[in-house]
């Protein structure tokens, strides 16, 4: 969690900021703001706090124009810097001195692109980038750019240099590339890239020298998010590279929507299909998965209501995800989840005394209900190991569960016979 520092002398502004940086999309990345009306007060601030971020305005009240811009910088605080006005000479100086952006406040869209640029920038700390150019000059002048948003740089000479780091290097989310390199161009990284890494897990933006005709329709045919022609602008480089970062973010987003349970946040049940039967593909002789469903949870809801049964549903699913550390926990529907466990026949019968100990977890640890402490139980159904298959293996956890809830609930019981034999 980041601390950023807002020096502005304007109460409105001020408000403004406030208010957009407490919404949701800020709030998870930011844990402290503060403000500092002027250049003596801001100068205190820093002294005492270490920054991550700051938005500086460029005209205060007790200090030159510019003073408090140069004071965060000397501080080694990433800044952005705030003004009503800027003509060419105050932007030349302000690029100069090293900031990463400016925002001209000048309606209510100025200050939400400022929060979704401080947004962007914390998102941006660690993330790596690759930059691969054969020119030393070039790769300096990118690294430093992108250094100023923050990011975790990586270079490479060539195009099967940057090729094999990214083999090895999962975790690089954007790759920046020259075309004109020696023994493999850009064209032929982008193309041997896209092979096994998609647009949603690597963002890539390809770069060439002027006057090479169609050179930005051939990259982005290849495989390519974006283009940038030499020289370009570092506002124009910036606001090029923040564009396409986010797009990665609105993928994540999107995949995080698809995949994971509103309610509990746990893996939803697509997503345990879809990554089970992966996993089952692999392996499948070691992989088993238990059924786990809440006893009597109508009568929650029926006696407490819905809020409190979906209070109900996240304490247990925390639970489970805590007790079954390291494995895959799922909500499958409604008040049943899943946990798909790998284990060896050797571990098995351990295995099967973990998820029966399960109901005394809950027991000496009672949820609570309507703030009172509430006798919760599960009823566990587990599938042997040695099914061929995801869903043979879904199937013998299910007729295992129906068993435990005939047999009295609040057990676990053991499907012994693969479905698929």
């Amino acid at each position: 969690m980041a601390r950023v520092l807002i020096i502005e002398d304007s109460k409105v502004v001020q408000q403004v900021l406030r208010h957009l940086l407490t919404q949701q999309f800020a709030k998870a990345l930011i844990k402290n703001v503060d403000f500092a009306w002027d250049y003596q007060q801001a100068s205190q601030l820093l002294q005492q706090h270490t920054y991550d971020l700051a938005l500086v305005d460029m005209t205060l009240p007790d200090c030159d124009t510019g003073d408090a811009v140069r004071l965060t910088i000397e501080h080694q605080v990433a800044s952005v810097v705030l003004t009503s006005t800027l003509d060419e000479a105050q932007r030349q100086q302000m690029l100069e001195l090293g900031v990463i952006d400016y925002v001209v406040k000048d309606n209510r869209d100025s200050y939400l692109y400022a929060v979704r640029l401080v947004t962007q920038l914390l998102r941006n700390k660690g993330l790596k980038v690759l930059v691969a150019d054969d020119s030393k000059l070039s790769r300096q002048i990118l690294t430093h750019l992108l250094e100023r948003q923050l990011y975790e740089v990586i270079e490479a000479p060539d195009g099967e240099q940057a090729l094999a780091i990214l083999r090895q290097d999962p975790e690089i989310k954007l790759l920046l590339c020259d075309y004109a390199m020696p023994v493999m161009d850009g064209f032929e990284l982008v193309r041997a890239v896209r092979n096994y890494r998609g647009r949603d897990d690597l963002a890539i933006i390809g770069i060439s020298g002027a006057g090479s005709h169609g050179m930005s329709a051939k990259f982005i045919k290849y495989g390519a998010n974006d283009f940038l022609t030499k020289p370009f602008a570092n506002e124009e480089f910036h606001c090029r590279v923040m564009q396409t970062v986010e797009q990665l973010h609105l993928f994540d987003e999107l995949k995080a929507a698809a995949e994971l349970d509103h309610l509990t946040g746990l893996y939803n049940r697509r997503y345990l299909q879809e990554h089970g039967q992966k996993m089952f593909a692999n392996d499948n002789s070691n992989f088993t998965i238990a059924l786990i469903d809440a006893d009597d949870f109508k009568k929650i809801n029926d006696d407490y209501g819905h809020l409190a049964g979906d209070s109900v549903l996240q304490q247990l699913a925390a639970r489970l995800q805590q007790y079954f550390k390291g494995h895959l926990v799922a909500r499958f529907g409604g008040e049943e989840f899943a946990v798909m466990i790998r284990c060896t026949e050797k571990e098995f019968a351990g295995l099967t005394q973990r998820l029966s100990d399960f109901n005394e977890q809950l027991k000496s640890n009672p949820i609570l209900l309507a703030e009172q402490p509430y006798s919760l139980s599960v009823s566990i159904g587990l599938a042997m190991l040695g099914h061929s298959c995801l869903d043979n293996c879904l199937l013998g956890a299910d007729q295992a569960l129906y068993r435990a809830k005939a047999q009295g609930k609040k057990q676990l019981w053991i499907e012994r016979i693969d479905v698929a034999s």
